[in-house]
């Protein structure tokens, strides 16, 4: 099998992440007053704050989609291809790294958070890149590196909406849905391009079940992060190996380990 080391151009790499990077360094020095929008729906007074740093993660989550669809465009490989798939895991890492930047003072935790975000913008475009071509050679560690950002963003935005009190319909809006992308993204990933809606929705509604119920416990948001993080990584974990044999019998009992271990450090670092 032949195989291939294609990598995205560098001027176009920097040019993107240095452009997602530098709306981020405005945040500390613009501050423009929070605007409650707030409107009756089904006889529910529905209503939400508007800050700075939610506009400035709404660009740069389009400007990550659009830079991946303009790096993509240059790939050996792409045509016949959509570009669709790999462009949301980048916006949502974009934007997901705008809110708890937007929520720190400046300080040594904000500088830590902004070079890990970067590093963490610039994997995400490589390894998206490099997953469009299966005979890449790299194509596994892509993967890896993809999945394991998208275990990482459901953490941290479970962390921050948690830290900032957000609603329980407010997460119920943002917390499920994301999860079901993350997971049909996974398990596309893990059983070779193939879709899987109907476990994506299930693990997204067993999830929400989760989440109503530990909205009204006293826990901190690394806490609630990690004891979320738990279950939806077993639960996709399971599925991923349902997939590929069905015996139940058989199940690797990896994904329950690594819940296990997510748990115990929610005690310890919560």
């Amino acid at each position: 099998m032949e195989t291939h080391f294609h990598l995205p151009k560098p001027e176009r790499l920097s040019t993107i992440s240095a452009s997602i990077l530098l709306a981020y360094a405005l945040l500390p020095f613009i501050r423009v007053p929070t605007r409650e929008i707030a409107f009756p729906f089904l006889g529910v007074l529905v209503s939400f704050r508007l800050d700075f740093y939610h506009l400035i993660s709404a660009i740069t989550a389009v400007m990550a989609a659009s830079g991946m669809d303009w790096m993509l465009r240059d790939h050996p490989l792409i045509q016949g291809k959509s570009t669709l798939p790999h462009l949301i895991l980048p916006a949502f890492t974009a934007g997901a790294i705008g809110f708890p930047l937007g929520l720190l003072e400046m300080s040594a935790a904000w500088w830590i958070l902004m070079a890990l975000g970067s590093l963490l913008i610039i994997l995400v475009l490589v390894a998206e890149y490099i997953s469009l071509d299966k005979n890449d050679i790299r194509y596994p560690l892509s993967l890896m590196v993809l999945s394991a950002i998208c275990y990482s963003l459901f953490l941290i935005l479970a962390i921050a909406l948690r830290a900032v009190d957000m609603r329980l319909y407010m997460l119920l809006l943002i917390l499920p849905p994301m999860l079901a992308f993350f997971c049909l993204r996974i398990l596309n990933f893990r059983l070779g391009g193939r879709w899987r809606f109907l476990w994506a929705s299930v693990i997204a509604l067993v999830i929400a079940q989760l989440l109503i119920s530990l909205h009204y416990w006293p826990l901190s948001p690394v806490r609630f992060g990690l004891i979320l993080l738990g279950p939806a990584y077993a639960l996709i974990g399971t599925a991923a190996s349902l997939e590929k044999n069905p015996d139940i019998s058989k199940l690797y009992v990896e994904p329950l380990i690594i819940m296990g271990i997510i748990w115990v450090m929610s005690i310890f670092i919560g």
